[in-house]
């Protein structure tokens, strides 16, 4: 017999017995509370119930909190009277930073009643792909200069050089000064770029998955356009989440930042993760970004006006 054999038949004749998982309960778990952005994660629920409950799980979504669910998968094991049920989810994060899976809500049926069971919120850290540089990598010393006697001809020249050039630039930049005001009156308010844009998109009846796909690019485009056009910073190049964090410092805005970030969020899903919604209510999705431009246009008017 070994030690480890003989160490557990001495626990049991001193009266001890393996503690019972608690009926009915819940247990979680993930493989990695660290990840890139990017990776996949795997999360594990367990609900332990006696064999004869009705076990009712919540409906499969395609986020889970600011998660996207890839895959789920359900397993039921029955042994004597215990019955595990386990909920297995894929997860996926596209946002760097602190994040949380949210709790998970199960009901058990018992005759009638039913009882709740809860998982715990769970805080995640997701990092990015780009280098964590320090400033010091293959940085050399700057070697001091070198001093270079010229001719006196040689500066004047240059100076003649300079004062040549700037005329001609001042001639071409007076002579194109009409134009340049005439583009700038003519230039079309933001409003009324997504404005026609939004008129064109309507005529789009979006069915096949590209034709989705495109519909939401064409669609975030111009509300990108919009936000950059009257708000002035890079809405185009920015990520959903930059935006967001732009929007969030204008008061004004605030009752639109919800409706814009779903939105946002939703066509960074149809481009990036291949999600497919849905069959989709163009004329509904178009009515929503109409909205906010009729909206925040009013109030930028009558600023304009003040």
């Amino acid at each position: 017999m070994n030690i480890i054999a003989l160490l557990v038949s001495m626990l049991f004749l001193m009266g001890w017995k393996p503690g019972k998982i608690p009926i009915p309960s819940v247990k979680q778990e993930i493989d990695k509370k660290e990840a890139t952005i990017g990776d996949r994660l795997q999360f594990r629920v367990e609900i332990f119930t006696k064999a004869d409950k009705e076990v009712v799980l919540p409906e499969n979504q395609p986020f889970l909190g600011k998660f996207v669910v890839k895959n789920r998968n359900i397993k039921i094991v029955t042994r004597k009277d215990v019955k595990r049920t386990i909920l297995e989810y894929e997860l996926v994060s596209y946002d760097v930073g602190k994040d949380t899976i949210p709790a998970i809500s199960i009901i058990v049926k018992d005759n009638g009643e039913s009882l709740e069971l809860k998982t715990f919120p769970l805080a995640l850290e997701i990092k990015s792909v780009a280098p964590n540089l320090t400033g010091e990598e293959d940085i050399k010393g700057i070697k001091p200069q070198l001093g270079i006697k010229q001719s006196f001809w040689y500066y004047l020249i240059g100076f003649l050089a300079i004062i040549l050039i700037a005329g001609v630039v001042f001639f071409l930049v007076r002579k194109r000064r009409g134009k340049l005001i005439l583009e700038k009156i003519e230039k079309k308010q933001p409003w009324e770029n997504a404005i026609s844009g939004l008129a064109q998109l309507s005529e789009l009846k979006p069915v096949t998955p590209e034709e989705i796909k495109q519909f939401y690019i064409k669609l975030s485009f111009i509300l990108r356009e919009y936000y950059e056009g009257l708000f002035e910073f890079p809405a185009l190049e920015n990520t959903t989440s930059e935006i967001v964090s732009h929007l969030k410092m204008r008061r004004e805005f605030r009752q639109y930042l919800v409706k814009t970030q779903n939105f946002l969020n939703k066509s960074d899903l149809v481009k990036f993760a291949k999600y497919i919604p849905r069959p989709v209510d163009n004329e509904q999705e178009i009515e929503m970004v109409r909205d906010i431009v009729e909206k925040t246009k009013k109030e930028e008017e009558e600023k304009v006006d003040v």
